[in-house]
């Protein structure tokens, strides 16, 4: 289905909108649209527009790698380091033996993580949504293993969520 202008729009604005964990699921969002879209590249053998779709999965893949924070990220900073380096591998082994086994894999693992990201942000949205009286202060870190600062609650430079 086409997205149409007003579709485009609103993508737009939730973009904008997003805080930082969600701006976080959307990336994930981004990366999996563009694996399944890869699958069936790969099944229609367009060869041009399956890797279109493998670099973008893998420029994102890349931004979430970058956006570590191995100083406070704890133990899930450099297991997510590991996870995001070796889903790039797979990506380049689907597409150099044109195998949809590693993508189906990258999806799976993708999906888990966005899952957990999701919830991440749930819980975010419920300690906000407190009431005013109660400071937010006294609310308990929530422990991200990313640099995600409310300045930068926009996608990354070079990376198209709406495409």
């Amino acid at each position: 289905m086409p997205i149409n202008c007003h579709t485009h729009r609103y993508q737009e604005i939730e973009i904008k909108t997003a805080t930082p964990v969600e701006l976080v699921v959307l990336l994930y969002d981004a990366a999996i649209a563009s694996l399944r879209k890869a699958l069936e590249h790969l099944v229609a053998h367009n060869i041009e527009e399956r890797t279109r779709c493998l670099n973008r999965a893998s420029s994102i893949l890349t931004e979430l790698q970058a956006s570590l924070d191995f100083e406070n990220g704890g133990e899930i900073a450099p297991s997510l380091d590991r996870l995001y380096q070796y889903m790039k591998g797979r990506l380049f082994q689907a597409n150099l033996h044109r195998d949809a086994a590693p993508l189906k894999e990258v999806v799976k693992l993708l999906s888990d993580l966005r899952a957990a990201w999701a919830e991440t942000s749930q819980k975010e949205a419920q300690q906000s949504a407190r009431p005013v009286t109660e400071s937010r202060t006294s609310l308990p870190p929530l422990g991200l293993p990313m640099t995600v600062s409310a300045e930068r609650s926009s996608p990354p430079d070079g990376i198209n969520l709406t495409a």
